[in-house]
């Protein structure tokens, strides 16, 4: 294991947001007098990570204004989903070589410490991917984690191509990774948008790596209001204990 990898990250950021119905972005919403997204980079502020790319979509201006001018911008043209998303990111990080640490930018309550035990998980692995797993007792409309008799990862799928069993599954993935680049950026190409809504999900990478013989890892959260994401006004209620 390589503990001096260098570190990058991505946040994700180019989502319409329409479901929140606010009349702006909703990551500009403001949470404890920060934006959504503010938070979330400031949540990558920790020496591990050493330039930070931010993947903007519509309204891309005023998401960049609330940020500053510390981030890298790349631009996603159509939004085709989160692992068409990160594509976004494979010339500017063509020759890199090193850990790549990817979050969705509707999570405002991630921490610097949870990102590092992200970081400091996956380095001590042999794994081509760690990533956040949290639990809820009514899980939101998020991936479940199909496990095998092991307790090692299975598969992953998307809520809306679960079976009622797999519906019923409390562990979820939050949409937060940790990636070794070299591996992960080529094999974005084996992403597919056969699912109901035709995108492509950046959940379906961690079944591809699986395919291909790469190990995979989790770290599991305990508190999963930590790794929640903001999609709509019950969950901002929620997510700020206002439900």
């Amino acid at each position: 294991m390589n503990n001096r990898r260098k570190v990058r990250a991505v946040v994700l950021a180019a989502g319409k947001g329409t479901r929140m119905k606010a009349g702006k972005p909703k990551l500009l919403i403001q949470i404890k007098g920060k934006p959504i997204i503010a938070r979330v980079v400031e949540a990558c502020d920790v020496s591990e990570i050493e330039r930070i790319y931010v993947v903007v979509g519509q309204r891309a201006e005023t998401i960049k204004k609330a940020i500053g001018s510390k981030c890298e911008f790349v631009v996603q043209g159509k939004q085709l989903g989160t692992g068409h998303a990160l594509m976004q990111v494979r010339r500017p990080l063509r020759n890199y070589r090193g850990d790549l640490v990817v979050l969705v930018g509707d999570s405002p309550f991630l921490t610097r410490g949870l990102i590092r035990r992200l970081i400091s998980v996956h380095r001590s692995s042999r794994a081509a991917a760690t990533f956040l797993t949290t639990r809820y007792a009514h899980p939101p409309p998020y991936a479940r984690i199909i496990r095998d008799g092991a307790g090692g990862i299975a598969d992953i799928r998307e809520e809306n191509q679960c079976t009622p069993d797999q519906k019923r599954i409390k562990e979820v993935v939050t949409s937060h990774y940790c990636f070794r680049a070299e591996i992960v950026l080529p094999l974005l190409s084996r992403i597919r948008d056969d699912n109901p809504k035709h995108e492509y999900y950046l959940t379906d990478i961690i079944p591809v790596l699986i395919r291909h013989g790469y190990e995979v890892d989790t770290v599991k959260v305990n508190d999963p209001r930590s790794v929640f994401g903001i999609n709509d006004i019950r969950d901002l209620k929620w997510a700020t204990g206002k439900s």
